[in-house]
């Protein structure tokens, strides 16, 4: 499937964003960011900025206001030993996996990355794990989490179709493969659904979906995929999860079913089976209520970031 990627300028009392239509797989996230961005601008006229939300640094807004970088990483970086995309040069962190072994801390696209005054992660144990790198101590300053808290809540546990989800986009990654395998074997009712990606397709989908499951990618690449998580979980759905390091960081984290690579099939079997009992007690008003509060966090934290890099004395950056 393929994006046209058209330039979108916005613009609100006397600040301006560029940014892109669309991003693809990405792009709810994006647009959820797009849109905190919009409102903020909106909401503060004191403010006379101009921001540029990635991917493209090239563009001159012809006026005078103090021009901000802003980028986001989607990538993974708790990476074991042996693990794809990692360079000779990628330093190690201070987060042990087994045998005391550190993960390495991969920033992909590290030098764009870090010519932006802020960068915006998906994944909290993503920034702590950079946070033990004193090679990226500058980058962590800009490092912050918005979560990804992109769909207009809905918990009902009526009229779910889907009985157990996958969003795989390569199911052919060895441990994907297996585990869907598996799932066939056990007469499991399973669809995986990779092609959601046009207008509020997978917000659609996940509101017609009970339990999603999720697993690493590969046995190296251990950031948790709140990508994939978060949205489900605000759309009412049971999310099983592999294990993953630094789980404890995720402000949601007890609101998820964690278990082993090993032992998933047997959990998917025992939450179905257990499906009312689940579902009541993960979506409690409690509960409900910590995952509507993310939104306002979200937008609080963008909102001093963006203020702080506003009103700050460092010069415009020259495009």
């Amino acid at each position: 499937m393929h994006f046209i990627k058209y330039i979108m300028i916005f613009n609100a009392n006397n600040s301006f964003l560029y940014y892109k239509e669309n991003l693809g797989i990405v792009n709810d996230y994006y647009q959820n960011i797009v849109n905190l961005i919009q409102k903020i601008l909106y909401n503060n006229p004191e403010l006379h900025i101009n921001i540029i939300l990635c991917p493209n640094y090239n563009y001159n807004f012809n006026n005078t206001n103090k021009t901000i970088l802003i980028n986001i990483n989607y990538e993974h970086t708790l990476v074991k030993i042996d693990g794809r995309g990692v360079s000779c040069d990628t330093p190690v962190g201070n987060i042990s996996y087994e045998y005391n072994k550190k993960y390495y801390v991969r920033i992909c696209d590290y030098h764009i990355l870090n010519m932006s005054d802020l960068i915006i992660d998906y994944s909290n144990p993503n920034i702590c794990n950079v946070k033990t790198c004193p090679q990226y101590h500058s980058f962590s300053k800009k490092h912050i989490y918005i979560s990804s808290s992109i769909y207009q809540p809905f918990f009902s546990k009526e009229n779910r179709d889907v009985t157990t989800l996958s969003t795989f986009i390569n199911i052919n990654e060895p441990r994907r493969k297996l585990l869907l395998e598996n799932i066939n074997n056990e007469n499991i009712k399973h669809q995986n659904i990779n092609n959601c990606f046009g207008e509020n397709e997978m917000e659609f989908l996940l509101k017609n979906t009970k339990i999603i499951i999720n697993i690493h990618q590969t046995p190296h690449h251990d950031t948790f995929e709140e990508l994939r998580v978060l949205p489900a979980l605000e759309c009412g759905v049971i999310v099983i999860a592999e294990k993953s390091p630094l789980f404890e960081t995720i402000p949601y984290h007890d609101l998820i079913i964690w278990t082993s690579y090993d032992d998933i099939i047997e959990k998917i079997k025992e939450v179905i089976i257990n499906y009312d009992f689940y579902h009541n007690e993960i979506f409690s008003i409690e509960n409900i209520d910590r995952l509507i509060a993310l939104k306002k966090i979200n937008y609080d934290v963008l909102q001093n970031a963006i203020s702080d890099i506003g009103s700050s004395n460092t010069p415009n950056i020259e495009l």
